[in-house]
Parts: structure tokens; C-alpha cells; sequence
């Protein structure tokens, strides 16, 4: 039983070495599929879900929260379907959707930028010039996505648990190694991890909750999750009715242990120096 994130970059032939992972170890596989779910499962539009990883932010949606609410949606259904403890994702953002998971393997697959170049050659009928820019920018269009959504650079070695560059390594290589290591206390769910899960799983729902509940208004809340009582903080412009409702619907999620409401219903203002 493991959870596993694969980064791989577009039209690398990483998705081969996640199936074999998977089949060997009897688990759910997934990819653009979990866009596709979320879209279904909240209702909204497909083509949305799947925008907020596909091009780099516009300037209006940094001015909006349009893209966190559809990732608010997103995580909370891979979170699900990581309950079963066997899931293999090599979509978008893995390493930082499941990254409060305390025993997930996040890994980084660096596949040789010829190799990508030479298969967008053959798959678009791109010349080299052509297929060298694709690669370029829709590797720019990533890093721009996750700077926005969690203020990060997915390139950088400290946001998985191992990196490999396959250059040298073949596909049995990798597959092995992996293999050995998701076998191991570390990337295992044992006792001592369970509670740290679960804080996971609810954090995912209150947000995906919070989400379609204050539209516009995701960023002002703070939430943090700890042995299932889940903590609210921040400033809502709205009345003690509204948000009684919504403590009533998060009591109600499941593993929900308690709420600890520390919400200030009131005005939001900014003081000008002028």
C-alpha cells in the first residue's frame, strides 16, 4: 500500500514508468482524469478545473480567486481517493496537492530535453525549432502556475523525496528503486501516521466547502486541522447567521471532531497614509 506522486514533464514518457508502478503494486493510477472527477463531483465546468493547470495565470485571474476554488476542488478529490492508501498520481502539482501527507513519496522524473523535443517532433509533426519552443514554454507556463497557486518553483530538488534523471537510468531502473523505497517506514501509513492523514482529508473537505461557500472570499480564512477539530481563522464581511451556517456544515463533514471558530465577523479596512 502506497501513495505516490510522480512530476514528469509534458510528452516525457513518464506516464509508462507511473502504470508500472501502479500495476505492480495493485493501485489506482491517475492523471488528467482527477481534473475530469472534480469538475463532475462539485459542478462545475470541466473546462475550468482543467484550466488551472494548463496556462499560466491571466492578469485577472491573480486579481480573482477562480483558480484556487477550482484547486480547492481538485485536492479534496484526490484526497479521496487516496483514502485507500493506493494511488499512484503523475498529473499536475502532485508533489504540492498531496504534500501534507505524511507518508506520500514525491518523486521527480528529469527526462533529457532531446528526448522531449524529438517526441513532440514525431507526435505534432513540429520541426526541431518549433518542438524546442513548445517544450520551452509549456515548461515556463508550469513554473508560472505554481508560483501563483503555491508560491513555489516545482523545479527545485527540495519539494520531492527523490529525483531522478533519466539520462543514464532506464525505466526498470527507476521502477525498481521505487519499488524498494515505498516499502520502507517512511512511506509507509502506520499508526503513528493515521492521525496526521486524516487532519489531511478533512482540511481538503473544509476548503473544498469553504470554496463554493465564499467565492471571493477563500483567501481571508486560515484553516488548520489538528487530531480532527478544525480551527478557523481570519475576517468575513458577512453576518453571524452565514457563518453559523457554515461551522453547522463543516460539524457535519465527516471526521470532523469539533470546530474552533476564531472568524471576526466584521468590515474589512485599510488604514491610507496620505
Amino acid at each position: 500500500m502506497a501513495i505516490i506522486s510522480i512530476t514528469r514533464g509534458m510528452h516525457s514518457g513518464g506516464e509508462e514508468v507511473a502504470q508500472a508502478i501502479a500495476d505492480a503494486l495493485g493501485a489506482r493510477c491517475v492523471s488528467s482524469e482527477l481534473l475530469r472527477e472534480a469538475a463532475k463531483k462539485y459542478g462545475v465546468p470541466e473546462d475550468k478545473v482543467e484550466g488551472i493547470f494548463e496556462k499560466a495565470p491571466t492578469f485577472w485571474e491573480r486579481m480573482t480567486e477562480s483558480r484556487r476554488i477550482y484547486l480547492a476542488y481538485v485536492q479534496a478529490t484526490l484526497a479521496e481517493w487516496a483514502k485507500d492508501d493506493n494511488l499512484v498520481y503523475h498529473g499536475n502539482a502532485g508533489q504540492e496537492l498531496l504534500r501534507e501527507v505524511p507518508h506520500a513519496l514525491k518523486v521527480r522524473l528529469m527526462y533529457p530535453i532531446e528526448a522531449r523535443i524529438l517526441t513532440i517532433m514525431e507526435r505534432f509533426k513540429y520541426s526541431r525549432e518549433q518542438a524546442a519552443r513548445y517544450v520551452e514554454q509549456i515548461d515556463e507556463d508550469r513554473t508560472k502556475r505554481t508560483r501563483y497557486l503555491y508560491n513555489v518553483d516545482w523545479r527545485e530538488s527540495r519539494r520531492y523525496d527523490i529525483t531522478f534523471n533519466i539520462d543514464r537510468l532506464t525505466s526498470k531502473h527507476v521502477i525498481d528503486i521505487m519499488l524498494d523505497l515505498v516499502k520502507q517506514p517512511e512511506f509507509t501509513l502506520d499508526e503513528a501516521k493515521v492521525p496526521e492523514f486524516n487532519d489531511f482529508l478533512i482540511k481538503t473537505r473544509v476548503y473544498a466547502l469553504l470554496a463554493g461557500s465564499l467565492v471571493g472570499r477563500l483567501s481571508l480564512i486560515t484553516v488548520t486541522v489538528r487530531q480532527g477539530v478544525v480551527k478557523l481563522e481570519g475576517t468575513l464581511t458577512s453576518n453571524e447567521e452565514v457563518v453559523e451556517d457554515l461551522l453547522g456544515q463543516i460539524r457535519k463533514l465527516d471526521g470532523v471532531k469539533g470546530v474552533d471558530n476564531q472568524i471576526i465577523v466584521g468590515l474589512v479596512y485599510q488604514e491610507w497614509n496620505v
